[in-house]
C-alpha cells in the first residue's frame, strides 16, 4: 500500500474517533494562542493543525469553522466569567457594592487570562463584540443590569437613565480600560488596583443626582 493512502486511512480512522478530554483541551489551548497571538484573519486553520497535531478533518469536526472553533474554544472560560459575575452580583452589599465586586471579578479574570482577553478585546474584528451573541455575552449584561435595577429601587443608583443603558455604558468603559491595559507599554497593575480605577470612572455614571428628586 502507498504511505500516503496508508497516512490517509490512519487519518480517516483517527477522525472516526471520539477525542479524548486531553486531547480536545490540547486543541482548545492551541486555538486560544493562535488567535491571541494573531488577528483573526491571520490565523489558518493548518496552523491551529500544525501545532495541535491533528488533521484539518478532526478540528472541522470537533470544533467547525474558523468562527465556531474560536467559539468553541473559548465558550469554556466565557461560562466561568459568568458564574464568577452571578457570585459576585449575589454578595451582600449595596448595588453600588456589588458593582464594584463584578469589577473585581472582571479585572481578575482577564488580567489571569491574557490570551483569552487579547482574543476578545484586541484580536477579533470589533463588529464580533456588538454583533455575534457568542461575544456579546448577554448573561454578562444582564448581570450588570439586574444590579443596576435593585440600585434603581433601593435609591442608590440614578434612575433618570435607563439600567439597559447603564450597563451597556459600564460595559463600554470596561472594554476600552481592558483595551488600555492590554497594549500598553507599562506591566498590568494588580488586579485590586485596575478595579479600584473602574471603580472610580463608573461611579459618577451611576450615582444618584441631587436634582432628581425634587
Amino acid at each position: 500500500m502507498p504511505m500516503d493512502a496508508s497516512r490517509e486511512n490512519i487519518e480517516r480512522i483517527g477522525d472516526r474517533r471520539q477525542l479524548s478530554e486531553n486531547k480536545r483541551e490540547l486543541i482548545r489551548k492551541v486555538i486560544i494562542d493562535q488567535f491571541s497571538d494573531a488577528l483573526f484573519q491571520d490565523v489558518g486553520i493548518r496552523d491551529i493543525c500544525a501545532a495541535a497535531g491533528v488533521t484539518p478533518k478532526t478540528v472541522y469536526k470537533h470544533f467547525g469553522n474558523k468562527d465556531r472553533l474560536l467559539i468553541t474554544a473559548i465558550g469554556p472560560d466565557m461560562e466561568h466569567l459568568n458564574e464568577l459575575f452571578a457570585q459576585a452580583a449575589a454578595k451582600p452589599g449595596s448595588a453600588p457594592q456589588r458593582l464594584e465586586a463584578i469589577g473585581q471579578t472582571f479585572m481578575t479574570f482577564y488580567f489571569s487570562r491574557l490570551p483569552v482577553a487579547r482574543i476578545l478585546f484586541l484580536n477579533i474584528p470589533s463588529a464580533y463584540l456588538v454583533s455575534h451573541p457568542a461575544f456579546i455575552q448577554r448573561a454578562q449584561l444582564d448581570v450588570l443590569q439586574n444590579v443596576i435595577v435593585d440600585g434603581q429601587a433601593e435609591g442608590s443608583i440614578r434612575c433618570d437613565v435607563d439600567a439597559q443603558d447603564l450597563s451597556e455604558a459600564m460595559a463600554g468603559i470596561s472594554m476600552r480600560s481592558m483595551f488600555r491595559y492590554l497594549t500598553s507599554t507599562t506591566p498590568l497593575p494588580e488586579p485590586e488596583v485596575a478595579a479600584a480605577q473602574l471603580a472610580r470612572l463608573t461611579r459618577p455614571l451611576l450615582e444618584q443626582r441631587r436634582d432628581q428628586n425634587r
